[in-house]
């Protein structure tokens, strides 16, 4: 799965164009902090981690804040593996340095 599609998945149910951008606009941040070698791997995994809770707790405010961390953690690997992805295949295309 590529990294808009998976935003697109995450981002069902969630109301207000103003919070969609400012998730959308977090995620790019991370992102690029990440692409330009800012944070390293276990940066990257806490700051997902920490992110998919905060909106997955504003979700679903009903849920178990356990079942929510569950779930972010779930979701968390998922962007991470696709951030991966996107990273080596620009490294390989000749977009980033080694």
């Amino acid at each position: 799965m590529r990294y808009h599609e998976l935003l697109l998945k995450f981002l069902e149910g969630i109301q207000g164009g103003d919070v969609r951008s400012d998730i959308i606009a977090t995620f790019g941040l991370i992102l690029e902090a990440y692409r330009i070698g800012r944070i390293g791997d276990e940066e990257l995994k806490k700051d997902l981690k920490e992110l998919c809770l905060d909106i997955l707790v504003s979700k679903y405010p009903l849920k178990s804040v356990e079942e929510l961390r569950e779930e972010a953690e779930e979701w968390a690997e998922k962007f991470y593996r696709v951030f991966r992805f996107e990273v080596i295949r620009d490294r390989y295309m000749g977009l980033l340095p080694p």
